[in-house]
């Protein structure tokens, strides 16, 4: 292993969050191009891409970056020259003086390569703009760092100090320079075998060496969320699972989830806490095919569920209903039969006029009976105990739409069922 130096800072927030990702939607971007003419550059793009929603993107007092439906093209004149700039997000920051909050608007010059930035400030004639001695990369720096020291243990060294650190950890000094001329743009660089990061930054006319000491790769491997708030978690398991359901990496989801787990029991979660999770890992590991261990997950929430039904009806219907599909799937009818007994029974004592929730547990399981091609009398009989829910409220939209559902699948099983019965006739 080696220590890496100079690293480009999307490179240095990739190495922190250890390659995990949470951003903008691509169509946001392309969405702005069509109907805007709003094109954000690449390495901002692909930081929005990868981080944007992440909180290295939510300081408070600090760079807040805009996705691109917030963003705004504003063209200026300057001493005869047109300046052409984005806006890309706000600066909150404490006046050094009376200490009270700022905001600023933050803006790149478009035209130029380097994405020189600009600060807008609002006025009584509108806002006011100045460059500022920093590029779009020394932002991306500038949030890595302050990102960094909070959630690291810094050390801060000053120039009469700093060669004695630095040989003893082994550094290049010749290799670890900030870019002059830049205020912003410090050197960041990353020691593959301790997991620390050190920082070279320029404050005023001295040079700062700050070494922001980490878990090394090995237990970061073991450990390898410990770079992520609990929000990211949450944030990370959401996207994966719900917004990324179609093509969910359940695996990946399930690893964040343990996690998430894991830190509510050191926190000392209250049970019924858990129970959502154990949901939600039995529905992971039931589309991993890892039934037997689905189920163990499962049943860890039965207890809580059933001791808190009066205080929490919806939650034990729905948790019910989540076992009875997970046996129906797995062919394990007596207890998908049991569970939807629970179900229901949760719904007639404390939600009866719920006609949508009772109808929805008949129609769901004919759906599911159709794709099984089963037995056409039965999802017949659902179909009827479903209609005869839905239709106490025939005017809720809900219902509405189930009970053309409800009727298609009757239909389809009464043609189906009088096709069996001549054939069968057929045959005798």
């Amino acid at each position: 292993m080696a220590i890496l130096y100079n690293l480009d800072p999307l490179k240095a927030i990739e190495i922190y969050y250890g390659g995990e990702r949470h951003g903008v939607w691509n169509g946001d971007f392309i969405k702005n191009e069509k109907k805007r003419g709003l094109v954000v550059p690449p390495p901002l793009r692909e930081f929005l891409e990868n981080y944007g929603y992440l909180s290295i993107n939510r300081d408070e007092n600090g760079y807040h970056l805009f996705d691109p439906d917030g963003m705004g093209l504003v063209d200026l004149m300057a001493e005869d020259e047109e300046i052409h700039l984005l806006v890309i997000g706000a600066l909150n920051t404490l006046d050094s003086e009376t200490e009270e909050d700022i905001s600023y608007w933050v803006a790149v010059q478009r035209d130029y390569e380097e994405l020189p930035a600009a600060l807008g400030e609002e006025t009584e004639d509108g806002v006011m703009w100045s460059p500022i001695d920093t590029t779009l990369e020394g932002i991306f720096s500038v949030m890595f760092c302050s990102h960094l020291y909070k959630n690291s243990d810094v050390y801060i060294y000053g120039e009469l100090e700093m060669d004695a650190v630095i040989e003893a950890r082994g550094i290049d000094p010749k290799k670890m320079f900030p870019l002059q001329g830049h205020s912003q743009h410090p050197s960041i660089c990353y020691d593959e075998e301790s997991g620390a990061f050190f920082v070279l930054s320029q404050y005023e006319d001295s040079l700062l060496l700050h070494i922001a000491t980490r878990k090394s790769p090995e237990e970061e491997a073991a450990d390898r969320y410990s770079s992520v708030s609990n929000e990211e978690l949450e944030e990370l398991f959401a996207a994966e699972f719900y917004m990324n359901a179609l093509n969910c990496d359940f695996n990946h989801a399930l690893e964040l989830l343990m996690e998430i787990i894991s830190r509510m029991t050191e926190a000392g979660a209250d049970e019924f806490a858990f129970t959502e999770k154990y949901l939600l890992a039995g529905r992971c590991l039931w589309a991993l095919n890892r039934f037997d261990e689905a189920e163990e997950w499962y049943k860890k929430g039965l207890p809580a569920i059933e001791s808190s039904i009066e205080d929490h009806p919806e939650k034990a219907e729905s948790y019910f209903e989540a076992m009875a599909n997970f046996y129906f799937d797995t062919d394990q009818t007596e207890k998908s039969r049991d569970m939807e007994a629970r179900a229901m029974n949760v719904l007639l004592e404390y939600m009866p006029d719920d006609c949508y929730s009772i109808g929805s547990i008949y129609c769901d399981r004919a759906k599911a009976l159709v794709e099984r091609k089963g037995d056409p009398e039965e999802i017949i009989e659902l179909c009827n105990k479903a209609l005869e829910q839905f239709q106490k409220d025939p005017h809720d939209s809900g219902c509405k739409y189930e009970i053309a559902r409800a009727q298609q699948m009757r239909g389809e099983a009464r043609r189906r069922k009088k096709e069996m019965d001549k054939k069968k006739a057929e045959n005798q």
